[in-house]
């Protein structure tokens, strides 16, 4: 395992170094871009100005695929593209990258055979990808793949296959690899302003949010990649530029397995809003989602809005023999869509989730649209786009297509078998590990690990992994985006808030009013997603 450099030497390079190439936004597509860069050799910066994966790439439907409900839209294309992406990462990070069975419901007897030829020209596009094509079942076999499901006048089910994922550890394990391969990799930098020579971008005045500091960064190209904020960042360059954002919100509801027994995931074909909704098994709980509502405000840390619990929980309940209520639930996330419509359409749900790349008259590259499931190949678009506009000269070709993450040397399924009696742990917190960290496990726990809450089968290694190698700063860096106990449960995550503070506190030298402070910040968030869902 590489141990990265300290944040006060990356922050010398970043001040020090004339770059081919920074990047402002980490993540998914601007950590990829920063990976993709720096493997074809040119000197590249990925600057965040929160937390890696902090905004819209860890809210996600943790799903790489195709997206079946993109067929009926004809976006063949897209589909293709996602479908030959979600291949390469169940090869190259198969520890966060797993097959996930869905069952499609039907309750008419036309849907079986309507379903099949949607689901048929789906197996087709994926061509050799390594999973199972779909198949019909009967009412018994579905209801064995997904015991509370609705039975009353139902015909039986289309399974197919795709996949699931950890977002955030990908998230942060992309932005992590671009640091270990020569990349100076930095978060909580804000960019404030641009300058230009002959009108084009030739430096960015940052502050660094943790001291308050300012200075001067120098770069032939500057990229943006901010998602819901690239407006923000395209005004610092031409203040007169016009919006091209439309963005709209979706949640996700998160509920204890026991209240919805399944083994495989369920997708509701129909809604209201005219969006599929999915019924995912994932870290033991089950994810409901998503919405699809158009903001006007964009928020770092986005909360439930207006009905859309009550259309979540309506929806579901409509397909299951259980009746859910907001009390079963056991936590709440919200994600902003990065939708691009140069010309203005603010209909979320007709928007294309193509990739559109725009470069501004002085040279900013912006990129964003598209899907998590493409975020490499937007990150070679990208930085072919970047290498075309700045003249630059690579030394390599792309090298992403194979490239392996850390933890997938010498990694097999079955290692979870082995840490139970390594670690004296459950089946369920050792698979936990083996997906989190893949065969990196051992060196990141040792020998005798410690449990930061008895029986709850977090570590404190962990903790000090992820301030050593993983960028995390604060506590909600840990709770929310290394483990992601925030995300599926709020009660656990107030009892590991001052286990995490402690160490936090220790490893980056907090004062007690930091600590305080840290802790009162991680709180009141818990505290506010648990009284949304209640409301």
């Amino acid at each position: 395992m590489i141990n990265r450099k300290t944040r006060e030497e990356e922050l010398e390079s970043l001040k020090s170094t004339s770059f081919d190439c920074i990047i402002i936004g980490g993540g998914a597509t601007g950590s990829g871009s920063a990976l993709d860069a720096v493997l074809r050799g040119l000197k590249v910066a990925l600057l965040e100005k929160n937390d890696f994966a902090s905004g819209t790439s860890s809210r996600s439907t943790k799903l790489i695929h195709g997206g079946v409900r993109y067929l009926s839209q004809f976006h063949f294309g897209l589909i293709r593209e996602a479908l030959q992406e979600r291949k390469r990462l169940l090869t190259n990070a198969p520890h966060l990258v797993k097959p996930l069975k869905f069952v499609l419901p039907c309750y008419k007897l036309y849907e079986r055979p309507y379903y099949s030829i949607g689901l048929t020209l789906y197996d087709i596009l994926a061509g050799d990808s390594g999973l199972p094509g779909h198949k019909s079942i009967s009412k018994t076999e579905t209801i064995s793949e997904f015991a509370s499901i609705r039975k009353d006048k139902l015909k039986g089910a289309i399974t197919y296959y795709d996949s699931q994922f950890n977002d955030s550890r990908l998230n942060v394990l992309i932005a992590r690899s671009a640091s270990n391969e020569g990349a100076v990799v930095l978060s909580r930098l804000e960019v404030i302003s641009f300058q230009k020579e002959n009108n084009k971008l030739s430096s960015a005045l940052v502050k660094d949010r943790l001291t308050g500091k300012e200075f001067t960064i120098k770069a032939k190209v500057f990229v943006n990649a901010t998602g819901v904020h690239i407006d923000e960042i395209r005004k610092l360059d031409d203040p007169n530029c016009k919006n091209v954002l439309s963005p709209s919100q979706g949640i996700h509801l998160v509920f204890p397995k026991d209240k919805i027994p399944c083994l495989s995931a369920m997708i509701i074909p129909k809604t209201k809003d005219g969006r599929v909704v999915f019924v995912i098994p994932w870290e033991d709980f089950v994810v409901v989602g998503t919405t699809d509502t158009a903001i006007n405000k964009i928020e770092d840390e986005p909360l439930p809005l207006g009905n859309e619990i009550q259309f979540l929980l309506e929806t579901v309940n409509d397909y299951l023999d259980i009746k859910l209520t907001k009390e079963d639930a056991t936590s709440v996330f919200a994600g902003l869509r990065p939708l691009i419509s140069p010309d203005g359409n603010t209909d979320t749900k007709s928007i294309s989730r193509e990739e559109v790349i725009l470069v501004s008259d002085s040279g900013l590259i912006t990129m964003s649209g598209g899907k998590w499931s493409t975020y490499r190949k937007m990150s070679e678009d990208l930085i072919d786009r970047v290498i075309h506009e700045g003249k630059l000269s690579p030394s390599k070709k792309c090298n992403t297509y194979d490239y392996d993450f850390p933890g997938k040397k010498d990694y097999t399924e079955n290692l979870y078998l082995n840490l139970t009696q390594t670690y004296k742990i459950n089946i369920e917190m050792a698979k936990r590990l083996r997906n989190y960290y893949g065969s990196e496990v051992y060196d990141i726990l040792g020998a005798n690990p410690k449990e930061l809450k008895k029986d709850t089968g977090y570590f404190e290694e962990e903790v000090i992994h992820f301030i050593k190698n993983e960028f995390a700063l604060s506590i909600v860096d840990i709770l929310a985006r290394r483990f992601r106990v925030q995300f599926i449960d709020l009660e656990l995550s107030k009892k590991l808030i001052e286990p995490i503070a402690e160490i936090l506190s220790r490893e980056l030298k907090w004062t007690s009013a930091n600590k305080k402070s840290e802790i009162l910040e991680a709180e009141k968030l818990v505290s506010s997603l648990e009284k949304h869902i209640r409301s």
